[in-house]
Parts: C-alpha cells; structure tokens; sequence
C-alpha cells in the first residue's frame, strides 16, 4: 500500500517524513536515500539521530524525475 503524500496549503506545515516513508514514496530504499543525503541528492533534515524528509522535497525529485 502506498503513502499518499499531504496535500500543501502555504500557511499549512507539513509532517516530516521518515526516511523509511520517503523510501516507500520513491521506490527506493532507506539506505539508497542515506547516501543520496551524503551526496547532496536530497535534502534531509535532522532532528536528534533521525533523518526526516520534507514533503516538498520529495515533491522535488519527482518534478526533476519528469523532465
């Protein structure tokens, strides 16, 4: 079953995702998404030892994906 992402609202914050969740998302695995974070691929935000991806960003490689 796949996560559907949040629709966005300016004013509106979003939930982080795990990194687990934005694997999920993309197709990929969490490992995949930890080196693409070394590389500078993606943007990844940490909060204490977690990695969590913002929806937008993982709207981000989906547009970039497209083109």
């Amino acid at each position: 079953m796949a996560t559907q992402l949040p629709k966005s609202k300016p004013s509106q914050i979003e939930p982080l995702l795990t990194l687990d969740e934005a694997a999920r998302l993309l197709g990929r695995s969490h490992w995949t998404l930890r080196l693409d974070n070394k590389a500078g691929r993606i943007k990844c935000v940490r909060i204490g030892r977690a990695l969590m991806v913002e929806p937008q960003e993982i709207r981000r490689l989906i547009a970039e994906g497209r083109k």
